[in-house]
């Protein structure tokens, strides 16, 4: 099991950590862009390797496709390689139909880097025109797209990632367990569900009904459970821990690591 991190974990790192008001995820993916350079990409990068993690989920518009060239990426891979990261995935965030021209471009940038999957929600309303899309450029590249579990008008109900994904080769879940918790979802019924076809997890510990994270282990989503059956499944994918936190993460990542490390302890 790979242990990763998703840097959108550091989300409001560009805001030095204080949210502003009123807040658009849209205007700070565009901040990303705009402002956060390849250096403080690697500072980042350096920091998340010191907290315990082997593997990285990097969120695009940190270093993002639409900035950088299939040939950075490469760069890019050979330096996270250097600094010990052994698995890589991609997350675009999300896609709608209008995103459909923007596809190939992420999936060759993704390639580049050594990526084998890349992680983000679908639009429901558009998920075939889109899904085709995504199966043809997983083809082409040999990558894995893994959808995640986020609300409506987003694929939300596990039955829908289930039913959807069935016409695809390579398009698969991406397990959002904090998303099913606080939605009052079954999080161990949906991941059997899912099984055969999870192809990225997104360990989170939401509460039911709250909003926010928690350090692993601190809230009600059943992460131990969780973690004992994707032992059981020798689970082959990346484990991605997403700590959406508003000041620096860093104590409840180390928190969130030491419970993963206790638990598969317990278990070998």
């Amino acid at each position: 099991m790979n242990i990763g991190m998703i840097t959108a974990t550091y989300y409001m790192r560009i805001y030095d950590y204080k949210r502003p008001e009123p807040f658009q995820w849209g205007d700070m993916e565009d901040k990303y862009r705009q402002e956060f350079k390849k250096d403080d990409f690697l500072e980042l990068v350096k920091e998340i390797k010191s907290v315990g993690f082997n593997s990285l989920e990097i969120w695009a518009p940190m270093y993002s496709f639409e900035v950088y060239t299939p040939d950075d990426a490469k760069d890019m891979a050979v330096e996270l390689n250097n600094l010990g990261f052994s698995s890589l995935a991609y997350c675009i965030g999300g896609w709608r139909k209008k995103d459909i021209p923007r596809i190939e471009k992420a999936y060759a940038f993704a390639k580049a880097m050594g990526c084998k999957v890349v992680t983000g929600c679908i639009q429901k309303d558009d998920a075939q025109v889109i899904l085709d899309e995504v199966e043809r450029c997983g083809i082409k590249y040999g990558l894995l797209y893994a959808i995640e579990n986020h609300p409506e008008p987003s694929i939300e109900k596990p039955e829908d990632v289930d039913r959807l994904t069935k016409p695809y080769k390579t398009v698969g879940a991406n397990l959002d367990t904090g998303i099913y918790n606080k939605m009052g979802y079954d999080v161990l019924k949906a991941a059997d569900l899912l099984k055969e076809k999870v192809y990225h997890i997104h360990l989170k510990d939401s509460p039911k009904g709250g909003n926010g994270c928690l350090p692993l282990g601190d809230s009600d989503t059943p992460i131990a459970e969780l973690l004992k059956k994707f032992k059981e499944w020798d689970y082959q994918y990346m484990v991605s821990i997403e700590y959406e936190y508003p000041t620096d993460p860093k104590p409840g990542l180390y928190k969130s690591m030491g419970f993963i490390n206790g638990v598969l302890a317990c278990i070998k």
